[in-house]
């Protein structure tokens, strides 16, 4: 009676550690059956989790590669330069290849460790608390770019992790800087609608076309002819988190196509 179960053990036990194909289970006893079909399930779960962190970790392989070259490139210009304005100009180059790689590097490690997290406990988070937080902390940053932040009048209470909501508002933010002109503004609201309470950022860049606002939620992705600098993580990275508190994000412009709007709703 038991030879079924051990023909199953045998089988598991022989397997490379990449294959992940379905158990048989036609042999098997009728009361083995569910166990089976719970296993298969669990193999496909894996595989899909293999297959994300090999498109992640090729992603990232690539996406490293090119701040690396062009901090190279700009080393051997300084140098070869026969001047000195040459060469301080290659070195500036160099330091801010060194800033786009150290935040590529910062972005991919806050990625990797948000897919490791689940929803685990949350706890009541007020959103005005944190945009404020938030703000103060990218204001030096903002002032460097001409860029003023504001933070409307609203103040209403999600449960969260306020660790995670606060890495999603400078994901936000951070966006909204790199795409905004100078003496513009970036504008923060915090704000209950339909039953929802709403977290949204709001600037005056070129916007996203339709079209293209699922695709920039994808890993790496930057639409075609953007001029700002940036990973193509950062609303990944903010789609993440949202899935993680079971809101919903949605974009929009903010008038007449110009402009972007990006608002999570969280359930009240």
């Amino acid at each position: 009676g038991l030879r079924p179960l051990d023909k199953l053990a045998r089988e598991v036990e022989q397997r490379e550690p990449d294959n992940l194909a379905a158990l048989d289970a036609s042999f098997a006893p009728r009361e083995v059956v569910p166990l089976i079909e719970r296993l298969n399930r669990l193999f496909v779960r894996i595989d899909a989790s293999m297959q994300k962190e090999r498109r992640f970790t090729a992603d990232a392989a690539h996406e490293l590669r090119t701040p690396v070259a062009a901090i190279k490139a700009q080393a051997q210009v300084a140098r070869a330069a026969s001047g000195e304005a040459e060469r301080i100009r290659a070195l500036d180059n160099a330091i801010l290849g060194c800033d786009r790689a150290a935040h590529l590097i910062d972005q991919l490690l806050t990625l990797a460790r948000v897919d490791t997290l689940d929803r685990g406990v949350a706890e009541p988070c007020r959103l005005r608390d944190i945009a404020a937080e938030v703000i103060a902390a990218l204001a030096p940053a903002a002032l460097e770019m001409g860029v003023q932040l504001e933070l409307l009048a609203g103040d209403e209470a999600v449960r969260g992790n306020p660790e995670l909501l606060r890495v999603l508002l400078r994901n936000l933010l951070d966006n909204s800087m790199r795409h905004t002109a100078p003496g513009t503004s970036v504008q923060v609201s915090v704000f209950r609608e339909q039953g929802a309470v709403c977290l949204s950022v709001s600037d005056n860049g070129p916007g996203i076309p339709e079209q293209e606002r699922d695709k920039v939620l994808e890993r790496f992705y930057r639409p075609l002819g953007t001029q700002a600098s940036g990973s193509g993580l950062g609303l990944s990275i903010v789609k993440r988190i949202a899935e993680l508190h079971d809101a919903a994000l949605q974009m929009q412009p903010v008038s007449e196509g110009r402009g972007l709007r990006v608002t999570v709703s969280f359930k009240s």
